[in-house]
């Protein structure tokens, strides 16, 4: 009888379609690694968090299970998101649904096994690669831990194997191509989340050996040759094989015009991972970009004059001039230049009101300012997402929740947002003044049935105000 291994997850492990490529997810690449009795329910999909996972789809799956069927729980890509209030799940509430999902699995007769997400394509200005997870993936393995399941640490796995690809290698691995090199993505497409076929595989691989390192799965249902082969390196990326590059800022006549650079705007701020895009002049095939004198990296050009282009690293903080320059089968253009500030860093809003130790109604209106390009400010209380306001462009920012805060103290965190970087909390505590839960107050009249109704003078309180 064939065992059943579903996959749970977000889009990076969920399956794809031809007209998706080149993303692959690598939820579908693992029955290519298996050799025994098993079949791959592939339920993950894109955009899923814990919560909206568990409440929507979990049933159906539950229903299709059989005692001795295989899950793996693989979240976390998603649920980080606090930028993003539909799909921000905080920590403690992210662990609790895990420790559901197994609960309700083990019920089944299914083996829970856990699984962090895997790191995107992200290397610092020296080459090092940054997590971009946050706290998820170690509250994972902390969840495994506690709860005494088998845990393939993709998040660790994926690291280490992308330190030793390195920047200028890794793109082979994610759905990342230049304008005109794939026929569904004309213009490019710079995906640092998403893997290619051959990204998948490899993910695949390691899920695969730790199921097989755990005992979910025997070694003698998998194909062992292609689980021991020596990981392959992927090849490096065009734009750092072009010849000579440096000659080009040099070329003593120019021909065309010069690229047109309309990402980042003019002396902008932006973040580490910024992508630039434009168009260039018929006849210009390649495009290179340098910062005094040092050569970045290239992008193609597509057929329709477009392009788009991300450095292989991310960029240091602070100001940046870079200049770019085409190339074409008559010569080098002119060149561009673009001049920007990187910021790495946020500050910490400032929170005017209330302020600390103050009293407060019911419907407290907070208030406060922020750093100049801020985009969003988000307020939480015991890790608990209350909700988010813009920033003004005098950096002023304002809200009040559209409901009654209970009686009694609170304390809020407020939490600066410059794209999806976020600084450390700003902190308030103060008390609302209210009529307590346990006041006699809310409890009068309770005896009725039914509500008073507008003429009656003996309704109870509600908490309103």
């Amino acid at each position: 009888m064939k065992r059943t291994i579903f996959v749970l997850g977000d889009s990076v492990a969920a399956p794809r379609t031809e007209e998706e490529a080149p993303m692959a997810g690598w939820g579908q690449k693992i029955e290519e690694l298996l050799v025994g009795p098993y079949e791959v329910a592939n339920y993950a999909r894109s955009a899923m968090t814990t919560r909206k996972y568990f409440t929507e789809r979990l049933p159906g799956l539950l229903n299709r299970m059989k005692p001795g069927d295989i899950v793996l729980l693989g979240f976390g890509c998603v649920d980080h998101m606090i930028h993003n209030g539909m799909r921000y799940v905080p920590v403690p509430e992210y662990k609790e649904l895990l420790r559901l999902f197994a609960a309700y699995v083990q019920g089944a007769g299914g083996t829970p096994v856990v699984v962090t997400s895997a790191a995107r394509y992200s290397f610092g200005p020296q080459g090092d690669v940054v997590d971009t997870l946050g706290a998820y993936p170690e509250a994972t393995r902390e969840f495994a831990a506690e709860a005494g399941l088998p845990l393939i640490d993709l998040n660790r796995a994926t690291m280490e194997r992308w330190a030793e690809i390195g920047p200028t290698r890794l793109r082979q691995y994610f759905c990342w191509v230049d304008a005109g090199e794939h026929p569904l993505h004309p213009e490019g497409n710079i995906d640092s989340t998403h893997f290619n076929d051959a990204g998948a595989y490899e993910v695949a691989r390691m899920v695969v050996a730790g199921l097989c390192r755990h005992g979910v799965v025997p070694q003698s249902d998998v194909d062992v040759a292609a689980l021991s082969a020596p990981a392959g390196m992927p090849e490096v990326s065009k734009e750092f094989l072009v010849n000579s590059p440096r000659s080009a800022l040099d070329y003593p006549q120019r021909s065309g015009e010069a690229p047109v650079l309309a990402r980042p705007e003019p002396d902008g701020t932006t973040g580490p991972m910024l992508k630039f895009s434009g168009t260039a002049s018929p006849g210009t095939d390649y495009l290179l970009f340098f910062e005094y004198g040092h050569y970045l990296g290239g992008a193609q050009v597509g057929s329709d004059g477009k392009w788009t282009w991300r450095r292989a690293v991310n960029w240091e903080a602070g100001p940046h001039l870079v200049r770019c320059v085409g190339l074409r089968a008559d010569g080098c253009t002119p060149i561009s230049e673009r001049s920007f500030t990187v910021r790495t860093e946020v500050e910490p809003p400032v929170i005017t009101a209330p302020q600390a130790g103050a009293y407060a109604s019911p419907r407290p209106r907070f208030t406060g300012t922020a750093q100049p390009g801020t985009t969003k400010i988000v307020l939480m209380e015991d890790g608990v997402l209350i909700g988010a306001t813009a920033v003004g462009d005098d950096g002023k920012w304002g809200f009040t929740h559209g409901h009654a805060w209970r009686a009694g103290t609170h304390t809020v965190q407020a939490i600066a947002l410059f794209g999806a970087q976020e600084s450390a909390p700003a902190e308030r505590t103060f008390t609302v003044v209210g009529i307590p839960e346990d006041s006699p107050i809310r409890s009068a009249g309770g005896s009725r049935v039914h509500d008073c109704g507008e003429v009656c003078g003996h309704r109870p309180f509600t908490g309103d105000w």
